[in-house]
């Protein structure tokens, strides 16, 4: 990554020119930047968690007022191809993506569609924010997962995803809750759920991969008791050697969950839930002059980040 300039971007009918105030890394941010698995088209500008201020609108826009404070969904479904016509826009088909074929939020202005914008309460601070898209994808892990009322969960991957997904499965009326990771610090970071250091064999209802791991895939299997749940959350770019025998004698089930099915604005409410607190993911932030550090902290687990947000003011 390098520091450059570009010009400012305009915005089209019924797009929102935004000045950046917060745009926070993501895990997949450090995965574009070391393997590119998506193929993504450089040089482009990454980042697609942001929040700012809204400074031109283009023709057609009708909700949003210069001056108002959002946060912006980094995905831009087409509408018109067939997955957009089964319902299913989150897995358009020509799906736009800041960072991927769009320009991203690490940079001083971004635009997007105003359907894919929401304004923010004056207190949610533009951190707090930039996280609508993260907790909207979680919900939709959540949804993958079923009804998790009374039952027992196991979550792997201690990262900021994870910490979400815990803290949304709670919510959601779990029995008991377990994260597994390798970091104390960051599962002393969930309150509520039972650290383990040992996953449990045949015995939870619904584990969720929260990490990149093969290793992970199966433990996450092995952790399934009888018409047991796994919800594949975390990229995994080569394939997984699994026991099939098991899966069809004990009827367990492996979902997928890319992206989110409209979950918007259940993500602003999570995010504006004291009970949640989600404020607490953000552990770091760091001026936009200083980026280079923000990346490095991202990287650096001994230095005990969790989330990292890139300030421009």
């Amino acid at each position: 990554m390098v520091l450059t300039e570009l010009p400012t971007p305009k915005p089209k009918a019924n797009e929102l020119l935004i000045k950046t105030k917060a745009a926070t890394i993501c895990t997949s941010d450090l995965h574009d930047i070391d393997t590119n698995p998506f193929n993504i088209k450089l040089p482009t500008v990454l980042g697609h968690e942001g929040a700012g201020v809204i400074v031109a609108c283009g023709k057609g826009v009708k909700n949003f007022t210069l001056g108002m404070r959002v946060a912006a969904h980094p995905v831009v479904p087409c509408g018109i191809c067939e997955a957009c016509g089964r319902g299913f826009e989150h897995l358009c088909d020509n799906m736009g993506h800041f960072g991927i074929d769009r320009q991203g939020t690490y940079a001083e202005y971004f635009i997007q569609r105003e359907d894919r914008v929401r304004q923010i309460p004056d207190e949610m601070s533009f951190p707090l924010g930039s996280l609508l898209e993260p907790v909207a994808n979680c919900l939709q892990a959540i949804d993958r997962a079923g009804n998790l009322a009374f039952k027992k969960v196991l979550v792997i991957g201690d990262g900021p995803f994870g910490n979400i997904i815990a803290r949304l499965a709670m919510r959601a009326g779990a029995a008991k809750v377990m994260v597994a990771g390798r970091h104390q610090y960051r599962l002393d970071m969930i309150p509520g759920a039972e650290a383990v250091t040992e996953i449990p064999e045949k015995s939870v209802d619904v584990a969720f991969l929260a990490v990149s791991s093969a290793d992970a895939v199966r433990s996450c299997m092995a952790a399934l008791r009888k018409r047991g749940r796994l919800v594949v959350f975390s990229l995994v770019e080569k394939p997984v050697a699994l026991d099939l025998f098991r899966l069809h004698v004990a009827e367990l089930e492996i979902v997928g969950c890319c992206n989110d099915e409209f979950k918007i604005d259940q993500a602003l409410a999570c995010l504006s839930d004291p009970a949640l607190n989600l404020s607490e993911i953000i552990t770091h932030q760091v001026s936009f002059e200083n980026w280079e550090d923000a990346f490095a902290l991202t990287k650096d687990r001994s230095r005990k980040a969790l989330k990292v947000s890139i300030i421009f003011d």
